[in-house]
């Protein structure tokens, strides 16, 4: 179990930092009825999260019992490993627009306002666009599904990857709740912080994590 642990939440931790995500949920929550708003925006995102984690596994499952399995990792490794470094590289390239200047988000209307409908379709659709999550999930569920691990190990190894890649949709909300009013200036500074540093992050996790999918691969 440690050693699957192991291999699973370096991926888990890549695939959790998604500024957009953490973002766009700041300012929902620091609109009116924060705690609704927030919920369906994670009920979005976790939709598109379990469809991967279902997908992950099964895809990795029907490739066993091969010969080949161990040089199919290490393929579907080199690949995504190659995808996150050129999207890091594009990233570094693509001219700096406003989103960078580090111009705060506010949370004015109409984006904190929006209706329960949009943000949850909010909360999916920058889910099943955040190439990077989902280039660091999926592997974290091959490893899980290849692993020779016990199937009560493989269950938990599957929740605590998708506990901890889902914190940038659950753990604002849970601030949120428990700490109502606490809570305001903690997402002013996170919204400050993310969006000054949001082009930075990015580059560091795809290139970070690139290499260290195509250091595994070899």
């Amino acid at each position: 179990m440690s050693g699957l642990l192991t291999r699973i939440i370096p991926l888990a931790l890549g695939a959790a930092i998604s500024p957009t995500v953490l973002a766009a949920n700041v300012i929902i929550l620091g609109g009116r009825r924060a705690v609704a708003r927030g919920l369906v925006f994670t009920a979005g995102f976790t939709t598109v999260l379990a469809a991967l984690t279902v997908s992950g596994l099964v895809i990795s499952h029907q490739s066993q019992p091969s010969a080949t399995r161990v040089q199919l990792t290490h393929d579907v490794y080199g690949l995504l490993g190659v995808v996150l470094v050129s999207l890091a590289i594009i990233s570094m390239l693509r001219p700096r627009t406003h989103s960078d200047t580090g111009t705060p988000v506010h949370t004015s209307e109409p984006s904190a306002d929006k209706g329960l409908f949009a943000v949850f379709a909010l909360g999916f659709g920058l889910m099943i666009s955040n190439l990077s999550t989902i280039l660091l999930y999926l592997p974290a569920m091959h490893t899980i599904s290849g692993s020779t691990a016990a199937a009560g190990a493989k269950v938990a190894a599957v929740a605590i990857a998708a506990i901890i890649t889902s914190l940038p949709a659950t753990a604002p909300l849970l601030l949120r709740i428990a700490l109502p009013k606490r809570s305001a200036p903690v997402f002013g500074a996170i919204n400050r912080f993310v969006t000054d540093h949001q082009r930075a992050i990015t580059i560091t996790v795809e290139l970070g994590f690139g290499v260290y999918l195509l250091s595994r691969a070899l």
